[in-house]
């Protein structure tokens, strides 16, 4: 591997660990905040945040590139609000897992999209994760495959979508440019599905609820996607989305520590599937993922 590889594996290595202990976050501001809220209270604050980081450049964007910011704000908002309400609807380690089917879709999407045919281990791995998803099914113990986890897979499809939009805008928009227009985009669709959908629902501030909001706005909105945008800068999109993924575990490990999840023996194995099938998809060397 270049230096340059290494550098971009340890950039989105250290954006899924910020992810994976966001969950647990999340999880508790659900308590007190609507999901699409959250969503638009985030990113908004990110959104301003970064600008402020960013502003030199945000100079001289084009119409078109704000188009692209509002195709990949878009995308990037409805992969969190699905997630974030099938988060209220299950654990935080169950979404953390699911949520990784990107991972895999992102390669096949590529596939029907652009004609970048998958390699075996790709396959292979698929078949792992169906397996390993199916064993989480049917695990009596933990209620088996609920509503919240259909709506994680399906944030999964967004997210996979949100990924490859990423690499192809940022050939043509500055990956910085690019950051903060999305942010900006996300936060306001999340707010109009708020307005639309949520309004009436309970809101409870505490100093929980603001320290949650302020560790989902600096960590897990304005650093880490900053970082994911970077990172993907450097490295294709198939490849990133197999570091993303690694979420999964710092999600799942966290939920354990900090809320005291339990994991059956079928979820373990589950999780175990799963997890195999993320690293013989990174086997492979960036240059057959491109």
């Amino acid at each position: 591997m270049t230096k340059r590889e290494w550098i971009a594996d340890g950039i989105l290595t250290l954006t899924a660990m910020i992810w994976g202990t966001g969950f647990v976050v999340m999880k508790n501001t659900l308590e007190s905040i609507p999901p699409a809220m959250i969503i638009a209270i985030r990113y908004a604050a990110a959104a301003a945040l970064t600008a402020v980081l960013f502003r030199r450049h945000l100079r001289g964007i084009a119409r078109a590139d704000v188009l692209r910011g509002a195709m990949v704000g878009a995308l990037l908002s409805l992969a969190y609000i699905v997630q974030t309400i099938g988060l209220s609807l299950t654990t935080a380690g169950k979404n953390a897992f699911l949520t990784t089917v990107y991972v895999l879709l992102v390669p096949f999407g590529g596939w029907l999209l652009f004609g970048q045919r998958p390699g075996r281990r790709s396959f292979l791995a698929a078949s792992l994760m169906l397996l390993g998803i199916g064993c989480l099914s049917l695990d009596g113990e933990s209620g088996g495959l609920n509503r919240g986890d259909l709506l994680t897979l399906l944030c999964g499809v967004f997210y996979a979508a949100h990924i490859m939009a990423v690499e192809r805008c940022q050939r043509r928009t500055d990956a910085y440019a690019l950051i903060v227009l999305q942010f900006a985009f996300a936060a306001v669709f999340a707010a109009i599905y708020s307005l639309c959908f949520e309004r009436g629902m309970p809101v409870r501030i505490g100093a929980d609820t603001v320290g949650g909001l302020l560790y989902l706005i600096v960590f897990s909105t304005a650093l880490a996607m900053s970082l994911q945008n970077i990172g993907q800068s450097m490295a294709p999109a198939s490849h990133a989305a197999i570091l993303l993924s690694l979420e999964s575990v710092f999600g799942a490990l966290a939920s354990c520590i900090f809320l005291g999840e339990t994991v059956t023996r079928t979820m373990l194995l589950g999780f175990a599937v799963i997890f195999c099938a993320l690293m013989i998809n990174a086997s492979a060397p960036h240059a057959d993922r491109a």
